[in-house]
């Protein structure tokens, strides 16, 4: 039986017809109806339209129909981000809103492949949130990439609190979109199939998968080929050798089964942090009602972004356990061959961040140490 409220009252709708039944049984009210040629007349309401205006007033009493945002990431429902992120998101707003708010995840590319698409799928309104790599698509982001630079931070949870802290001098990145949160991984390790990386001289002449431009920068100042890819073709990049190795995260081992392609990984290579962010189609989120955007934002934001950090964090301990139990053989260079990598990224680097900062209007390597918290 379908209970409505009116004025505070809660009423069956059998109830809210009977009273419309008596009401025009004992008035008589007229109404006036337009015919089919034009002409306005009168007619007495009759008991047989009680019903349709009893509707008609739930109708109208009724509140409104719950909204549901559609979230788009590339990731099975088992990655980290699914869990860490997307699920904590979807459940606050549905909480904070008694359900007048939801928001149903399309995991897995469900809403269009290719993760280099992501932006323009919040852009366009195909999602109304998008899970997006900025470094994916450099040619919509001037600063975001930037941020890829080794020795810039050196956890997850540091890099992402700093990145809030200096929030403002990324915003000309989302001036078309809403930013709902922005986080960054573990720090970058080298992978490679068959050939260990124990100094500069043996990167030499391997191609090596690049996550952004910063690092496939870095990657040629070492000697060896960047190739540009997305982290979901990277496991049969390595099994089929399309690439030698690989620079990521070591959350990357749970997410794509690295420890299955890779015989070496070289823990402190150089290798920056990639970002990552939840954005939203600006249409959308100012559509949404007042207190809607409210329950988005308090679920949002650097709380958001700061579970995200701690998912990779965890997840990255993991991957750790995973080598290892593997038998991937773990190396570390040793403090004379990490200072030819670094003497080797120096100038690269900079000359990159200038010429950046310069075809975009702004100071690329200034920009840089704004967040510079690693020393």
């Amino acid at each position: 039986m379908l209970v409505i409220q009116l004025d505070g009252h809660l009423l069956r709708l059998d109830e809210l017809v009977h009273s419309v039944n008596h009401l025009v049984t004992t008035n008589n009210h007229p109404a006036r109806v337009r015919t089919a040629g034009g002409s306005i007349r009168e007619e007495l309401m009759t008991k047989s339209l009680a019903p349709a205006l009893a509707l008609g007033l739930a109708v109208a009493a009724a509140p409104a129909t719950a909204a549901e945002l559609k979230l788009a990431h590339f990731m099975s429902p088992q990655h980290p981000m699914h869990e860490a992120v997307m699920v904590p998101l979807a459940e606050a707003v549905e909480e904070a809103t008694d359900g007048e708010l939801t928001i149903r995840i399309y995991p897995a590319g469900e809403l269009g492949s290719g993760p280099n698409q992501q932006y323009r799928r919040a852009l366009t309104g195909i999602a109304d949130i998008a899970f997006n790599l900025p470094q994916y698509t450099p040619a919509a982001f001037d600063r975001s990439p930037l941020l890829h630079v080794p020795g810039l931070f050196d956890s997850p949870q540091q890099a992402t609190r700093r990145i809030w802290e200096e929030i403002d001098a990324l915003a000309p990145d989302f001036s078309e979109v809403e930013l709902l949160a922005f986080w960054t991984n573990n720090p970058a390790m080298l992978f490679t199939r068959d050939t260990p990386v124990r100094s500069l001289a043996d990167i030499e002449g391997l191609k090596i998968r690049a996550p952004d431009p910063v690092s496939a920068q870095i990657i040629e100042a070492w000697g060896a080929s960047p190739v540009s890819m997305s982290a979901t073709e990277t496991y049969n990049a390595m099994s089929t050798g399309v690439v030698d190795g690989t620079l990521i995260g070591a959350s990357a081992v749970g997410s794509y089964n690295l420890q299955e392609v890779s015989d070496y990984v070289t823990l402190n290579v150089p290798g920056a942090l990639s970002t990552f962010t939840l954005i939203m189609n600006q249409q959308a989120y100012d559509g949404l009602s007042e207190s809607q955007r409210a329950a988005l934002d308090e679920a949002s934001g650097e709380s958001l972004s700061m579970l995200g950090a701690e998912g990779f964090a965890a997840a990255g301990e993991r991957g750790l356990e995973a080598l290892r139990a593997a038998d991937v053989e773990l190396l570390e260079l040793s403090d004379e061959a990490l200072a030819e990598f670094e003497a080797a990224m120096a100038g690269p680097i900079n000359a990159y961040l200038e010429s950046e900062g310069e075809a975009a209007g702004f100071d690329g390597p200034a920009f840089v140490d704004r967040f510079r918290t690693a020393e």
